[in-house]
Order: structure tokens, then C-alpha cells, then sequence
């Protein structure tokens, strides 16, 4: 839940992981605040981040995965040029259009929003563009499962 943490510490926790684990590490970023109000404010969070800023502080983390920019005052160590692949993670047409726009892969949270699944992904297809990272829209789907041997286990 990008909201309740700042990017620069999402980006070194997460170079760490692929500095440590090469090519095993894909990092979900959902805008949803994930918490309540008394937990958010314990983290010393804005109760409206995310809402509004969600493309900012995505933007500002590719920032810091990325290879660095020679005016860049600020680098995540380790971080900086791992390119850890981001996932955008959503339970409505907001994360599925901006993964589209920005050409990331997309999670759809099926388990919050089942009815809504197909709309998302539908959403997602027709509007990605290709960008550096996919040139095809690239999706997955969360689903809550029971399993047993019958019916009656389940």
C-alpha cells in the first residue's frame, strides 16, 4: 500500500531484496491506505494520500529504481538501477486504466471485488500502451480458493 510508506524507503527495502535475489523480486503497489484512520495517523500519513497523489509517489519510486539521473539530489542504496518490475494491484477501474496508461502489469484484487473483475480487465486491455516495460498488457487475477477432496470438505 504505497500511501503508508514513503517511496525512498519502499525503494532501498526493495533493492535490497533484488540485490540480494536477482530477477526474483516484482514489487505490488497498491493505493488503497490498507489501514484506519488511528493507524494512519500513527504512521504520520496524510488520511487523502494516495487518493490524490497515487501517480506522484509512483512516479517518485520508478525514480528511484531506475537507472539515476545526474541531476537527482536524492538515490535509494541500495535500489538505484535494480529495476525491480512494478506491478500495479487494484479492486476497481482506477489502478486498471493508470497500469494501462503507464504499460505496467496489473493485479486485479478478484477477492474484494468479484463482480468487477472482467471490467477491470477489460478496462486494462483497451486502453494499455506499450511502454519500456511491456509491450502487451500483462495481467493476473487474485482469487480466494477452498479446496478438498468433495464438495462436503469444502
Amino acid at each position: 500500500m504505497l500511501p503508508n510508506h514513503p517511496p525512498l524507503v519502499i525503494a532501498e527495502q526493495f533493492g535490497t531484496l533484488e540485490t540480494l535475489y536477482p530477477g526474483r523480486i516484482d514489487l505490488g503497489l497498491g493505493r488503497a491506505p490498507g489501514s484506519d484512520g488511528a493507524t494512519m495517523q500513527a504512521m504520520r500519513r496524510n488520511a487523502q494520500a494516495g487518493v490524490d497523489d497515487f501517480p506522484q509517489l509512483l512516479n517518485e519510486l520508478q525514480s528511484y529504481l531506475t537507472d539515476a539521473d545526474p541531476q537527482q539530489r536524492v538515490k535509494a542504496v541500495p535500489g538505484q538501477g535494480t529495476h525491480v518490475p512494478i506491478w500495479l494491484l487494484g479492486s476497481s477501474g482506477y489502478s486498471a486504466q493508470l497500469a494501462a496508461k503507464l504499460g505496467l502489469p496489473f493485479a486485479f484484487a478478484a477477492q474484494f471485488a468479484p463482480g468487477y473483475l472482467f471490467e477491470a480487465l477489460r478496462l486494462y486491455r483497451d486502453n494499455f500502451r506499450p511502454s519500456e516495460h511491456l509491450d502487451k498488457p500483462h495481467a493476473m487475477v487474485g482469487l480466494p480458493v477452498i479446496a478438498a477432496e468433495n464438495d462436503t470438505m469444502a
